[in-house]
């Protein structure tokens, strides 16, 4: 059963206005701001409101209705018994969507609300729709992010879980910078493609258990390089974010990585963020080149390079919130095994 709001001060109109419309849930208030209140409390599907009302004008009620994120969408018919147009272009402009006179024409009444909240529901079964069907494309972008990053996976036996960890790192960095949700979440799933590139190295020297000579060492440097021309071009935002991660993930911050040797904050944010994600994640794991190390050697590592290899700022919200952080490798690798 749809449910109506009436705000009035005339308790004689609120008797009749529940009696006119007794196949609705219909609930009252006599003044504007008790009227707002219930309206943020019950979510009518239609608000009935009188304009002249001594507390506070219907107008203003309608105003406050629509600059609050609770009732913005609910909409409202003003109850008058003024003459003229100019109360009309007021109601408009406030937020209304119709008008009914005072004394009521019972069958224009019942019609009108009908109408209302008809068009309402229909309004917000598409917007329903709309969500839902934003919701599985976000679902279906971020699988394909996590299926491109699984190619490179396959293609690199030491990378294991390694992508995700590296991403929801890279997500907690964002969190306590202060950035919000929506960029946080971004970044977490454009960090899953830092390894695409490596889709173009060869096998043997992607997988090799002894230290790279000179000519496989600058080949597998080309992946960062590889993976941004992969994803750089792409129409999609995230992809171009990917791309920048997937290129200055390896740069440094004294300006010896690859590769361009960029140095300080000429390197992107999100590449110094997964810079420390990325070989937080890499020291704690155990690799086809080395077993795992200690937390302790970890934490030393990170206040030994930061300023050097590491931007100081994430490397000291890393180690500001160190037991934070080998918490969630931890659990990530219990979620790995349960799988």
């Amino acid at each position: 059963m749809a449910k109506i709001l009436v705000i009035d001060d005339t308790p004689e109109y609120i008797e009749m206005l529940t009696s006119l419309l007794g196949e609705y849930e219909v609930y009252a208030a006599k003044e504007g701001k008790k009227g707002i209140t219930l309206a943020e409390s019950i979510q009518p599907d239609l608000i009935l409101l009188d304009i002249n009302m001594p507390l506070m004008t219907g107008y203003e009620v309608c105003r406050r209705l629509k600059h609050s994120d609770k009732t913005h969408h609910i909409p409202v018919i003003f109850l008058t018994a003024n003459d003229g147009s100019d109360f009309e272009e007021i109601g408009f402009n406030v937020g209304a969507v119709d008008f009914i006179s005072k004394p009521f024409h019972a069958t224009v009444l019942k019609a009108r609300v009908k109408t209302h909240v008809s068009l309402y529901k229909l309004q917000s079964n598409l917007q329903q729709q709309v969500e839902d069907q934003t919701v599985e494309i976000r679902k279906l972008n971020h699988e394909m992010t996590y299926l491109s990053a699984s190619i490179a996976e396959l293609k690199s036996k030491e990378t294991g879980q390694h992508l995700r960890r590296v991403a929801e790192f890279c997500y907690l960095f964002c969190k306590f910078l202060g950035q919000d949700e929506a960029e946080c979440e971004k970044v977490k799933m454009a960090a899953i493609l830092h390894d695409i590139g490596k889709v173009g190295i060869n096998d043997e020297i992607l997988n090799k258990p002894s230290k790279l000579d000179t000519a496989e060492w600058e080949v597998m440097k080309s992946h960062s390089l590889l993976g941004y021309n992969m994803l750089i071009d792409s129409e999609f935002e995230l992809m171009r974010l990917a791309a920048i991660i997937a290129l200055e993930h390896h740069e440094r911050w004294d300006g010896e990585g690859y590769p361009y040797g960029k140095k300080g904050e000429n390197i992107a944010l999100v590449g110094r963020i997964c810079a420390v994600a990325d070989v937080f994640d890499s020291l704690l794991d155990k690799r086809v080149y080395k077993d795992p190390w200690e937390e302790k050697a970890v934490r030393d590592y990170f206040e030994m390079m930061s300023g050097s290899q590491f931007d100081p700022t994430i490397t000291e919200i890393l180690l500001d919130n160190f037991d934070m952080f080998i918490y969630t490798w931890k659990s990530l690798q219990r979620s790995q095994g349960e799988l």
